[in-house]
Formats: structure tokens, C-alpha cells, sequence
């Protein structure tokens, strides 16, 4: 066995905020803001946008490959809805992104699908359209790279990081990673109530990968699922051979960015020595590869999952109330079920029969650590924002790298896009208990790991603020998004 990591500091200090440097390094005043989307031209096959709460698809129902795709990537990784602040606006999707800055991308790679010509695909949400960017052939001989070789379809996962580094610097690349982790979570889950199986991937060879789909250096491959059907291969064996040539798209080709300047006038070296520590601990594929969220039973009927998609948002405004103690115990069992944290902290506000205070969760049982009222402090921690102070609970994740060795230091960017799995699950299971729930990107780590009584070899991957929304809560502009984010002249 390796010795444990000795460069936590030099490696993980870059995503960590300190008093003083919150804004260290970024370009918010001095770049125009990145393009959220990125664009291909030429030919597309664009998908109807017309799924909404009511028309879910069963898996009994037979559909060729378009249908299949929209009914999959419109729930998952699409807008759903639209938020006007006077002249600003803000697109609201079924997954939460810090700060409102979106760099994940979604590229589909077909071997076979009913309709669909094999190749690879980049899907751009904004237009619900696939442009197709290499054909059958340079796609199989590049697929050495995908860690399933047999999966019908994959679907990888890559992050823009200049998108959220533009605006929180460094930490950005770990916000992406928790955002290519709240995608994930919905690929599976919409996978299932297909019908279909699937794997998710939290490790990769994203050099290879990157190779692949002709990525630019200032985009990282992060995630990919693996999904397949043996009801659907059966489908593809007796298609019928004019349905599948009627849908081949001749190849796209990339636009032009106009960001790529004012990228390189970042600086990427603390970041670019992250990925190569992580790239040189990646092995031979293996099952540590594999996430290991175990998906929740609730929703694996469509008609109970949509609603939940489309209609979660970020909460940014709570009541100050107490909450029963009901709801809280059914929230720690089901993040329990999950798997991934069975040990967590939480800040106790407002629960009916417990002592505000700091509590630990351990295979489900609450031991109290300390009591008190941590409402100011915790805001204080948390950037200054306000709504933490209402909010009736907070969850803490962490994970501790002196358990992790030098040779699989991988497995803390793993955790972290893992964390962000577990974080989209929560935010759902939320929504359908009426509840509110926000994600905390924005800390300073040291005062939180000396709040509960953490060694520093402990990293915060997931906090969340989780309670009863406020009346008004929808109306709310979130300080974190809107003000905290500027940079202090």
C-alpha cells in the first residue's frame, strides 16, 4: 500500500475559498462572459421539444431511436423553463449548476439504436438538435477509449471549465465536476424508467477520450453511462433498412469560438497540474471505474419521475420554521440508501425534537456533537449568504483524503463528481416531499472543517441548505448567483 497523499495542499487548496481571496484569480471584470452552448454547423437531427408533465413514455411502448432520445435527453440535460429578472433572464434546467454557468456538455456515441446511424454525436440542448461529428467507422475505431465496448449507446459527459472559472476562478473546475455529477444521476434515472440498464463511469482515460471527440484543451471529458437493451436490440435486428437511411446526417463541423482568447489570458497551471496527478493515477478499467450510487426505487415509473425534472429549482429563499422530525429521518434514510455517504454532518436549525447543533449521521443514527445556534456562524462560513440563516438543515459531506493513496489520488475528483449524483438525488427527493433545497458550492473550508471538528485532511465535496420554502421564495434573486459572485473593488 502507498503511503498516504502528501500534497493535499498543493493539489485541492485551488478549489477551497479562504477570507480575503475569495475571488482570487478570475476574469468576472475583465472577460465578457463565456458562450454558455457550444455550436456545430451543418446538418442536425433535431428532436420535437414537445414532452412535458403528462405525456411521459412507458417502456412498453415501442419508439425508434429519435423518439427514444428526446424522450431521455429532454427530461434530463434540457431547459425547463425560463426566469426574467427585468432585462436579464436566466434559462432554468433540470439539473443545478453553480452560479448559473452550465459547462457541461453532452456528446452520444450510437453503436446501436433503431433509426439512428452509428456514429458519434454532440447534442446541443439549447436547440434540442444532434450534429453528427464522426461517422460509424471513426467511431468504432476510436471507441477503444470508452471503458464498456459493448453498450448500445453511450453518453459522455465533458465540462467547459473557463465557463464557471471565468467567474469563481479555480474553483470552478470542481463545480463543474458536481455538475457533470448532477447529469449523470438524471441519465440513469431516465435510463431506467425506460426500461433500459446502464453504468455510469466516474473514472475515464479523458485524454484518450479527448482525442476522440477532437476536444479543444479547454474541454475535459468527465462522465459517461453506458446504457443498453435487449428488448431494443431485438428492434434493431428487424428494422426496416429505409427507415435507418432516411436518418443519416452528413458530418458537422465545430464553429469557431470566440472565447478561446480571452481563455488563454487564464491562468490554467494550478489546474492543469490537478488533471495530470488524477490522469497518472488512472489504471487499467476496472469495477472502481463504476460510480457507486445505488439508484432510489421511487422513481422508476416515468409518470413519477418527470414532474420531478421539470418542475425542481434551486431554493433561494426559506422559511424559518421547524420541520418534523418525520421528514428529516426520511431524508437521512434515503441518502443511506444511496450509499455513497452513509457518514455525514448536519446543522440542526429547526427540527421538531432535536437541539439545534451540530449532528453526525452515522448508518443512520444522529449523535449530537454539539448543541447550539449556528445559523449566524454557518452563514458567515458559507460567503454571507443570507437564506442559510432560515434554512432548517444543512448536510455536510466530506471525504478523507488520508485514506486515499498517492496511486488512486483519482478517486478524489471520483467522489466529487459522485457527490454531485448524490446531490441531483437529493434535490428530487426534496421536490417530491414539498420541500426546498439548495446546494452550497460557496465555503470557507477551513472554518467548516473546524466548525465539526474535522482533521485537515478532510475535503467538503457536498454541502447543501435544505428546509421549507419561503412564500416568496420563487421571486427571491439568490445572493450567490446574483451578488456574493462580483468581486469585491
Amino acid at each position: 500500500m502507498s503511503n498516504p497523499v502528501s500534497t493535499e495542499v498543493e493539489h485541492l487548496s485551488i478549489f477551497q475559498y479562504t477570507r480575503g481571496h475569495e475571488y482570487a484569480g478570475n476574469r468576472f471584470n475583465t472577460s465578457p462572459r463565456p458562450e454558455r452552448f457550444k455550436s456545430y454547423n451543418g446538418p442536425c437531427v433535431r428532436l420535437k421539444t414537445t414532452i412535458r408533465k403528462g405525456e411521459a413514455a412507458h417502456p412498453q411502448v415501442a419508439m425508434n431511436g429519435i423518439e427514444w432520445l428526446k424522450q431521455l435527453l429532454l427530461p434530463a440535460f434540457g431547459v425547463t423553463s425560463v426566469k426574467f429578472h427585468g432585462h436579464e433572464s436566466e434559462l432554468l434546467w433540470s439539473y443545478p449548476s453553480a452560479g448559473g454557468c452550465y459547462p457541461v456538455e453532452l456528446y452520444v456515441h450510437v453503436r446501436r439504436l433503431a433509426g439512428v446511424e452509428p456514429g458519434l454525436y454532440h447534442y446541443n440542448a439549447l436547440y434540442a438538435s444532434l450534429y453528427r461529428i464522426a461517422g460509424a467507422q471513426t467511431a468504432e475505431q476510436d471507441g477503444h477509449a470508452l471503458p464498456d465496448q459493448e453498450a448500445d449507446v453511450s453518453f459522455i459527459l465533458t465540462i467547459v471549465p473557463w465557463r464557471t472559472c471565468w467567474k469563481y476562478s479555480h474553483k470552478g473546475y470542481r463545480f463543474g465536476l458536481i455538475d457533470a455529477g448532477h447529469v449523470a444521476a438524471n441519465l440513469q434515472l431516465v435510463l431506467r424508467s425506460l426500461g433500459w440498464q446502464s453504468d455510469a463511469y466516474t473514472r475515464l482515460r479523458s485524454e484518450e477520450l479527448a482525442a476522440m471527440l477532437k476536444l479543444d484543451s479547454y474541454e475535459v471529458p468527465i462522465a459517461m453511462i453506458a446504457a443498453s437493451c435487449a428488448e431494443h436490440r431485438e428492434a434493431e435486428r428487424t428494422e426496416d433498412a429505409a427507415t435507418k437511411l432516411s436518418q443519416r446526417v452528413q458530418l458537422s463541423e465545430r464553429c469557431d469560438s470566440q472565447d478561446d482568447v480571452e481563455a488563454e489570458l487564464f491562468d490554467w497551471e494550478p489546474i492543469l497540474g490537478f488533471q495530470k496527478k488524477v490522469n497518472r493515477t488512472i489504471q487499467e478499467p476496472s469495477e472502481g471505474w463504476l460510480t457507486r450510487a445505488a439508484l432510489p426505487e421511487d422513481w422508476t415509473s416515468c409518470d413519477r419521475l418527470l414532474p420531478l425534472l421539470i418542475e425542481r429549482r434551486s431554493s433561494a429563499a426559506f422559511q424559518r420554521c421547524e420541520l418534523p422530525a418525520e421528514q428529516l429521518f426520511t431524508m437521512v434514510s434515503f441518502i443511506e440508501r444511496i450509499g455513497l455517504h452513509s457518514d455525514f454532518h448536519m446543522i440542526v436549525n429547526g427540527i421538531e425534537g432535536l437541539a439545534p447543533g451540530i449532528y453526525r449521521s452515522t448508518e443512520g443514527r444522529l449523535d449530537c456533537a454539539e448543541e447550539g445556534d449556528f445559523r449566524d456562524i454557518t452563514a458567515g462560513i458559507c460567503l454571507g449568504q443570507t437564506f442559510i440563516r432560515d434554512c432548517s438543515a444543512m448536510f455536510v459531506f466530506t471525504v478523507d483524503m488520508s485514506h486515499i493513496p498517492n496511486d488512486d489520488f483519482s478517486l478524489y475528483q471520483q467522489c466529487t463528481i459522485d457527490g454531485g449524483a448524490m446531490g441531483q438525488l437529493i434535490h428530487l427527493k426534496t421536490e417530491e416531499m414539498g420541500l426546498g433545497f439548495s446546494i452550497i458550492g460557496g465555503f470557507y473550508d477551513d472554518e467548516f472543517r473546524e466548525l465539526l471538528s474535522l482533521s485537515s485532511s478532510h475535503q467538503i465535496i457536498y454541502a447543501g441548505a435544505w428546509g421549507l420554502n419561503a412564500l416568496n421564495g420563487e421571486e427571491v434573486r439568490k445572493d450567490d448567483r446574483y451578488v456574493m459572485n462580483k468581486p469585491q473593488s
